[in-house]
Parts: structure tokens; sequence; C-alpha cells
């Protein structure tokens, strides 16, 4: 930048030593799910204009929009997996209330005592996974009848 006539002021304060984890590959592509990517920053030479002025440069419009696109995508994926784990909580609480009424109905339709007992041991079993399940999962989960 100084063979080409930049003046000291502007390379102290605009143009900044690259670093080797500014030279890294984008994992978006490659890892689009992967951890901790909502905290990544563009580099500086990235989010740098040449203009002076982001109205007068529309390739930087271009790459913000590009960016702000992709960023708005990642989110609209985390909402939607948050949501399917509400449902999840939900369907596993169901799960296990619906075990609960099996072995229920077992044991009032056994005929020995053996039977009887074992059926209400897992009536007891099943109940306490689903207590359990919706005391963890209070206030989170979605429940659809």
């Amino acid at each position: 930048m100084q063979r080409l006539g930049v003046d000291e002021e502007t390379l102290t304060n605009v143009y900044q030593e690259i670093q080797p984890n500014q030279l890294t590959v984008n994992q978006e592509v490659t890892k689009e799910n992967r951890h901790g990517q909502g905290s990544d920053r563009l580099a500086w030479f990235w989010r740098f204009n040449n203009c002076g002025n982001t109205h007068e440069d529309p390739w930087m419009d271009e790459f913000y929009r590009v960016n702000w696109l992709k960023a708005k995508a990642r989110w609209q994926r985390w909402d939607e997996e948050l949501n399917l784990v509400k449902h999840e909580m939900g369907w596993t609480v169901s799960w296990f209330q619906n075990k609960k009424d099996e072995w229920d109905r077992r044991y009032h339709q056994a005929t020995k005592p053996g039977h009887q007992a074992y059926a209400q041991q897992q009536v007891l079993l099943w109940e306490r996974f689903e207590l359990d399940a919706q005391n963890a999962f209070k206030d989170k989960m979605i429940i659809v009848n």
C-alpha cells in the first residue's frame, strides 16, 4: 500500500495487519450447522469500504446483503430446530403416558397375581418417567393432542 502512495494516516487507521486466522476457508459451506458460528465475525478487509461511502459501493451492498441473508437462514434453521425440540419434549411425555396407560390396561386384564404385580410395577415405572419428563420440560414443551 505504501508503494501505491497511501498516506501514513490511512495506513495506520484503516489498514490492519492481516492475521493468519483471517485467511481461513469459510466453513458455512462445508459445515453449515457447526457449533459457535453465531459469534463469527468478518475479517476487517471484508468490511472495508473502498469508496468511503457504502451508498456508492454496490459490491459492498451486495456483500452485506448476502451475509445478512446467510445470517437470517442460520437463524431460521435454529428457530426450526428449537420448535422441533419443544415438540419432541411433548412427544416424549405423551409416549411415557401412553406406555403407562398400556400397562394399566394390562393390569386390569391380568388374571394371575404375578402378572398383575408386574403390570403394576410397570405402571409405576412409566408414571415416574412421565412425571420426571413433565418436571424437566415444564414450560418448555409443546403438547399437541
